[in-house]
């Protein structure tokens, strides 16, 4: 067994000193609660709504989410049921796999039917479609079901009147699709609830050391 270790507190101008020794044990017991005082202050935060970053005006942002994505089209929601696992910052997390009828595309496969991929969880970007809805829909991922979630410009095809003007015409399912000219666009999509689930995730792996060690 390691002998403890030891500090040794003189203080300034007193004759007896003090000692105050610090085991191993104690030490590491300090050490977890340092890490679970971190924790209460990031998860609030990871188990609030979906933070999403633009910068620009929508007009940038609008145009920046067409280059950024791998498929934009408008459908209607045929199914939403529960899909394969996301793996997410090396967690498992349950997602919906949500099956459109395509009406109109801009963007990527001109397929009259098209799957989409979301987190289940609002939490973690989960983007909530409704059965029988129509939407105007920005996907991203290098292969089907390509990936939806809130901090796209996924919206109602009813509120996505700027888009769709900024958009212009597109072509019906089976056209062959133009590549859309993108050039210009502005960085500025980000996803600022992945970074506490991050911080959060990397105290956890720091918790689960410790508490092997």
């Amino acid at each position: 067994m390691a002998p403890p270790l030891k500090v040794e507190i003189t203080p300034g101008k007193r004759t007896n000193s003090r000692r105050m020794v610090f085991t191993r044990p104690l030490a590491r017991v300090t050490a977890v609660g340092l890490v679970a005082l971190g924790l209460l202050v990031l998860l609030p935060d990871c188990a609030s709504a979906c933070s999403c970053a633009f910068v620009g005006s929508q007009k940038e942002i609008a145009k920046q989410a067409l280059s950024d994505s791998t498929a934009v089209f408008s459908g209607e929601v045929l199914d939403v049921e529960k899909g394969p696992p996301l793996r997410m910052l090396g967690f498992n997390t349950p997602s919906s796999k949500v099956t459109l009828r395509v009406s109109e595309v801009w963007k990527g496969s001109g397929q009259e039917t098209l799957e989409v991929s979301t987190p289940s969880q609002e939490s973690v970007c989960g983007y909530s479609f409704e059965q029988g809805q129509e939407y105007l829909v920005y996907a991203y991922g290098k292969e089907a079901p390509y990936k939806v979630d809130l901090c796209t410009e996924t919206k109602p095809l009813s509120k996505a009147g700027l888009n769709l003007q900024l958009l212009g015409d597109g072509q019906r399912p089976g056209q062959e699709v133009p590549v859309p000219d993108t050039s210009g666009g502005v960085g500025g999509l980000g996803v600022v609830g992945l970074a506490a689930v991050a911080a959060a995730t990397a105290a956890l792996l720091v918790l689960r050391r410790l508490l092997k060690s």
